[in-house]
């Protein structure tokens, strides 16, 4: 199943929860590859939420303009409690008042650069995301899209003066929560009960 997202409102919704990350990263300046899996938690909120005030209030961008947002996480899989605000991001959703599918994002630290920022995203009519950032050296552009609901693939690219410098390639699985687990083991022991009902028939 999918759900084409052309909103950053309903694509944050979509995105809504834990995600395995794996990750594969080129760095073009010295040829070397990085491969890696980690956590992404994923967690909208909505205007009335208070970072929405803040950020945008840092930004110089009129609060009222904001649609919500969002926080990220970055985390080991391998560890539990492993979640750092040195791994974590917010970022506040100003959709374009002319066209819902485009917009700005403001975050209150960049991918590449740790500082506040300013994006511009746009949806195509395929539903893949593209979020390009410009920051004082570089510029970066990620593409984000849907595979089914529960499978996401990412790319980026971070271009300097010089031409493009690293590559990123992610493909990201939704991870069940603790509710769906006990709803596959409460749906899998009625599954055995009714067979075993047959079974003594």
């Amino acid at each position: 199943m999918l759900t084409t997202a052309m909103t950053m409102e309903a694509f944050l919704q979509a995105s809504r929860g834990t995600w395995m990350t794996r990750r594969a990263v080129h760095h073009l300046d010295h040829q070397d590859d990085e491969f890696a899996d980690s956590n992404l938690i994923i967690e909208p909120f909505s205007r009335s939420d208070s970072a929405v005030e803040s950020i945008c209030t840092n930004l110089g961008i009129d609060p009222s303009e904001a649609n919500g947002g969002a926080r990220f996480w970055w985390e080991s899989n391998l560890k539990q409690s492993s979640r750092s605000d040195d791994n974590a991001a917010v970022l506040i959703d100003v959709p374009s008042t002319e066209a819902p599918h485009r917009g700005f994002l403001l975050r209150d630290k960049g991918y590449v650069e740790k500082q506040s920022v300013i994006s511009t995203y746009t949806f195509a009519e395929d539903g893949v995301l593209t979020i390009t950032t410009r920051y004082d050296t570089n510029v970066g552009i990620e593409r984000c899209w849907f595979v089914t609901d529960n499978l996401r693939m990412r790319v980026s690219s971070v271009q300097c003066l010089d031409g493009v410098s690293m590559t990123t390639y992610c493909t990201e699985f939704r991870c069940p929560s603790d509710s769906d687990l006990e709803q596959l083991r409460q749906q899998a022991l009625a599954l055995e009960h009714d067979l075993n009902q047959a079974g003594a028939i």
